[in-house]
């Protein structure tokens, strides 16, 4: 059977303190690939060619360079793997995500988003999450959160990795960065190059 190693990421931030510069919008990645290695040597291959130092960490609020952001990009629109993505309008949210704990925010739209992924895909499959908040216990919050809500885990394994050591998040994080850019900046140059690798790009509706 083909396993699959998802790698997931958000973009945006989960205040509401709109006033001081909280993003409108809240958005979850989450990417899937049968062949980790091969991909995160993407972001290695693009590293070298673009002189860049074999430590350096792929964000897409980072990415100052549009040549850069254009060079990833294309790598990305030429790898294998797929990707699924939830847009969250914060400012339609009332109770009792505005009283949520930062870290239960993040559960829910991330087993949010989980749901819509094939269960044939999820089956045994390992899950890769980046150190949200700096949280130790993600990975035991998460299955909790999973059973709390009825949602069948699948997953064989459940991590959590610093993004700068895991190329994969980095990816996720990109896909995310370039739905938030479309949403916010009305920008949708990088969206629209890695558009095809999108299973779905939903809207949260409260």
């Amino acid at each position: 059977m083909l396993t699959f190693t998802f790698a997931g990421d958000e973009s945006g931030d989960v205040s509401f303190n709109f006033e001081k510069g909280a993003s409108r919008y809240f958005v979850m990645a989450v990417i899937a690939t049968s062949e980790p290695q091969k991909l995160r040597q993407t972001l290695g291959d693009v590293r070298k060619s673009a002189g860049l130092p074999a430590t350096y960490e792929f964000s897409f609020h980072a990415l100052a360079s549009a040549p850069l952001r254009q060079r990833i990009f294309s790598a990305l629109q030429k790898a294998d793997f797929e990707a699924w993505a939830l847009v969250v309008d914060k400012t339609t949210l009332k109770e009792p995500f505005l009283s949520m704990r930062r870290l239960d925010f993040y559960l829910f739209f991330i087993t949010e988003l989980l749901q819509v992924i094939p269960e044939a895909q999820r089956e045994q499959a390992t899950l890769i999450l980046d150190e949200f908040g700096g949280e130790p216990d993600l990975p035991l919050e998460f299955r909790r959160y999973m059973k709390r809500r009825n949602i069948p885990r699948h997953f064989n394994r459940v991590l959590t990795k610093r993004s700068k050591s895991e190329p994969l998040i980095q990816i996720a994080d990109l896909m995310a960065g370039a739905v938030l850019r479309r949403d916010t900046h009305h920008d949708s140059e990088a969206f629209d190059m890695v558009q095809s690798k999108y299973r779905a790009v939903l809207e949260y509706h409260p």
